[in-house]
């Protein structure tokens, strides 16, 4: 029996390219569901992160405006009061 290797060492690439196809299709679906957890997991932290800037801010807003009213800079007190002002006005 004649053997012709040719159409043989085709075949054999054919199906290797197959399996390499349907691997990185494996492995793409995989991340794709990986990153989906994560984008969950960021979407979820969204509100939290606001509220810490809102906050922030309006601490900051606080102490400028108290320091530029009396002429001096900003001291560490003026950041207490104007995040405890923040907490009261977000309701925390």
């Amino acid at each position: 029996m004649k053997v012709n290797w040719g159409a043989l060492s085709i075949t054999i690439g054919l199906i290797l390219v197959a399996a390499s196809i349907l691997a990185v299709g494996l492995m793409a679906e995989k991340r794709i569901s990986e990153l989906r957890v994560k984008l969950t997991t960021l979407e979820k932290q969204i509100p939290i992160i606001r509220a810490g800037i809102k906050r922030t801010i309006i601490a900051d807003e606080y102490a400028f405006s108290k320091a530029e009213s009396e002429n001096r800079a900003i001291t560490l007190e003026d950041l207490k009061e104007g995040y405890a002002l923040a907490d009261k006005f977000m309701g925390e």
